[in-house]
């Protein structure tokens, strides 16, 4: 319609200028017309050599004589022509002059002839005058003529201009008249086209009356029907309509939620302000920190009214400046997502907070430590054997374990002190320390071990587990989470190192000890390289003969820096690191190459460790070791722990019974000390059982040890296995063990782990028991 509008506009404007255009010709025809008659150019020009020639002619009669010209007629003839003159330089005639210079000349020449002949005028009477103005005014004749024959010629194209005009006029008005015509007709169109539209929009208009009636009953419908209470406002927060939702939330009646009355005589203005909501507290939820650091719970617009209903309210502006409110009943999503902030932060299995929330717990103490001035330690602990339990017993019996053990921390430890579970067997407490010392910190660490040390039953089972414990104190020991973390797990890595059941406060020195770990770990990967390791033998005999008839591999590590390190220190970070692997496979290359020298009836013995049954291919690198070497598989013995049965047991029986089958010899070592090995001798057919020294050392001044040491020997010899006693130092503990039925001895008292060669000349030695010797020097 506003295009139309505009075309009709168009046409209009068109019109009026066509007829304004073809005035404007007209009009200039006209003008152009009216030169063309007696007084144009033409006629001017064509009467200037008649009234020269006029002058010339009563000049010359007056000269001869003649009677009948007298000397003011001819004064009369010469004002006329300098009359024409003048007529010749009027505007009139500026067109014709204009259009070429020679005209202008001979103008010139013609007023310059007029004016020198004009003083002769008054001589005329004296003889010889005449002939004289003859004499100026002859030359300039012919010029006058030329002029006039001229003039006529530009007359006649001006002529032609002006016809050709006149008839491109008429075409003009001729197409401009049939423009008019067709735009006559169109603006009559474009008329009937617009009235057309205007009755489709009247239709159209009373279409959308009656769509906007349906989509008005809809939306009443819709309202109604909200499960949001939804209450539309002015900009004086004066209610414009609301529904029944509304109304049910707040116990109104439609004549009390009347248009137009104040919201604020309706609702609590509260529930409209756009600020942070009250209705969260973050204590409650497990977090001391600003809902800006918190889980996003509904959003800052909720509320709770008395009653408990918890209310989302969103405010948005409308274009008339006023607002739509919406309140959604979010209670049961409230409560929710509460519990799902709770799940987020605590331990599902023990009800604790979880690592995210005793984080977060200790960057609160680290604030309250600024602001208060309020020292704090943070204890961390683990299990002691805990992997044991669940391995033995199953993870039921784990979890519950952990259960109990959660108890009797949250029982030992104050209110005031938080408690979590980290994960694992692992937990952690904060404790706000009574003073600026450690004491309480320590007797708190003491009350937890005493605490967790006590038996546990469990599905008719007697457990007993112990626990480590790691501490780290604020300010002293670092002001951020992450660093009183870390340094309480190096202090807990320290405890765990002295034993089972200890705690200890962190120092400087761990941290020095974890640096030299790390070169250690470092020297460790660099001496495999370099070839740095040995292996040293130390015998084993045949109680029954005297016979050395095995030599134990044991792994030696020659330090360019430190000297020779102990295997304590080394192995474990070769397990942890996985560098145990490379290491014990060139141990039984080596051993395998070794004993091709010894004697045929002496065998060796290399230790296996649970790190190389964790990995796959352990029974191809055995075969492969064998075939290469060439070593009969009888003279090789594998030792592994009970460890080795405690981790994935069926897939290491499995490999274990694999490797058997090679011919070898599989020894169970330090048995005696693991949690149930019994079970594992009825499952696996050991061919040696190696007795640990914890029973043999000093076994002559420990009785006690005797019933055990003879158990095992008698057992051994029921199960057709062999026995070796370790740890053999004395004669005394040497008579002892035999008597006790065991087949093999081994110990100091026989000789120290030594080097290849000398282990080779040992072999050398007579083969006889010896009844006396001195203990080796280590």
């Amino acid at each position: 319609m506003r295009l139309l509008r505009i075309a009709l506009i168009v046409l209009i404007l068109g019109f009026v200028g066509a007829a304004v255009y073809v005035s404007a010709v007209l009009f200039q025809r006209h003008a152009a017309l009216e030169g063309v008659g007696l007084g144009n150019v033409t006629w001017l020009i064509a009467q200037t050599p008649s009234e020269f020639a006029r002058l010339e002619q009563r000049v010359a009669a007056f000269g001869m004589g003649d009677g009948t010209v007298s000397a003011d007629e001819v004064r009369l003839r010469f004002d006329i022509v300098v009359n024409r003159v003048k007529t010749l330089r009027t505007q009139s005639v500026s067109a014709f002059v204009d259009s070429d210079p020679r005209i202008a000349q001979v103008l010139d020449e013609f007023e310059a002839a007029v004016e020198a002949a004009r003083p002769l005028l008054a001589e005329l009477d004296q003889p010889g005058t005449p002939a004289r103005i003859l004499e100026i005014l002859d030359p300039v004749y012919p010029k006058l003529v030329r002029l006039s024959t001229d003039a006529n010629v530009w007359n006649i194209g001006r002529i032609e201009a002006d016809r050709q005009g006149l008839i491109d006029l008429q075409w003009t008005f001729i197409v401009t008249a049939m423009g008019l015509v067709a735009v006559g007709c169109l603006l009559i169109a474009m008329l009937f086209i617009h009235n057309r539209l205007l009755n489709r929009t009247q239709k159209i208009l009373r279409q959308s009356e009656r769509d906007l009636a349906i989509q008005n009953a809809r939306f009443d419908a819709s309202l109604d029907a909200m499960t949001l209470g939804v209450c539309l406002l002015d900009k004086a927060n004066r209610v414009v309509v609301c529904n029944p939702r509304f109304l049910m939330l707040f116990g109104l009646t439609e004549a009390e939620a009347a248009p137009g009355t104040p919201i604020a005589d309706l609702v609590d203005p509260a529930l409209l302000q756009d600020s942070i909501s009250p209705l969260f507290n973050h204590r409650e939820l497990g977090s001391d920190l600003s809902p800006d650091h918190d889980f996003a719970l509904l959003d800052e617009h909720a509320h709770q009214l008395i009653d408990g209903t918890v209310l989302l309210v969103r405010r948005e502006t409308v274009k008339d400046d006023g607002y739509v409110c919406t309140f959604e009943d979010v209670t049961e999503r409230y409560h929710a997502q509460k519990r799902i902030v709770h799940i987020a932060r605590h331990d599902h299995l023990t009800e604790m907070p979880n690592r995210l929330l005793f984080w977060e717990n200790i960057a609160q103490a680290v604030r309250g430590l600024e602001r208060h001035q309020q020292c704090f330690a943070v204890l961390y602990l683990d299990l002691d054997r805990f992997k044991e339990v669940n391995d033995t017993m199953g993870h039921p019996v784990g979890d519950e374990l952990l259960r109990q053990v959660a108890e009797r921390l949250r029982r030992t430890a104050s209110s005031r002190d938080t408690i979590a579970r980290l994960g694992g067997d692992e937990f952690a407490l904060l404790h706000y320390c009574e003073d600026t010392t450690d004491r309480s910190a320590r007797a708190l660490a003491e009350d937890l071990i005493v605490a967790v040390g006590r038996p546990y039953h469990i599905e008719n089972n007697e457990i007993i587990v112990s626990t480590s414990v790691g501490i780290a104190l604020a300010p002293r020991d670092g002001q951020d989470a992450d660093q009183l973390m870390k340094r309480a797990d190096l202090a807990l890595y320290s405890a765990k190192a002295d034993g089972a059941g200890f705690y200890r406060l962190f120092s400087s020195q761990m941290e020095k000890s974890l640096q030299n770990r790390r070169h250690i770990e470092s020297d460790l990967r660099r001496g495999i390289k370099l070839d740095q390791f040995e292996l040293y033998y130390q015998p084993l005999v045949e109680l029954q003969t005297g016979f050395v008839v095995s030599g134990e591999a044991l792994m030696r590590w020659h330090h360019p820096e430190h000297g020779m390190v102990s295997p304590g220190q080394f192995i474990p970070l070769a397990e942890e690191t996985g560098a145990i692997e490379v290491l014990g496979e060139w141990a039984l290359k080596q051993a395998c190459q070794d004993a091709l020298g010894w004697p045929d009836h002496v065998r060796v013995s290399v230790n296996l460790s649970p790190v190389q049954f964790g990995r796959s291919g352990l029974v191809d690198m055995v075969k492969a070791v064998l075939a290469t070497s060439e070593l009969d598989a009888r003279r090789l013995e594998l030792e592994i722990t009970e460890s080795v049965l405690l981790q994935n047991n069926a897939a290491n029986l499995e490999a274990l019974r694999q490797l058997r089958a090679l011919g070898l010899t599989i020894a169970l070592d330090d048995f005696g000390t693991g949690y149930s090995s019994l079970s594992y001798l009825q499952r696996f057919p050991f061919d040696k059982l190696k007795i640990d020294q914890s029973f043999v050392r000093g076994l002559e001044m420990r009785p006690e040890s005797l019933p055990i040491v003879q158990s095992i020997a008698t057992l051994g010899k029921n199960l057709k296995m062999a026995t070796t006693a370790e740890g053999v130092e004395t004669q005394a503990q040497l008579d002892i063990i035999a008597k006790a039925g065991c087949t093999e001895a081994q110990g100091y008292f026989f000789g120290a782990p030594m080097p290849e060669a000398d282990f080779r000349a040992l072999l050398l030695e007579p083969l006889a028991l010896p009844s006396r010797r001195t203990l080796p020097s280590t």
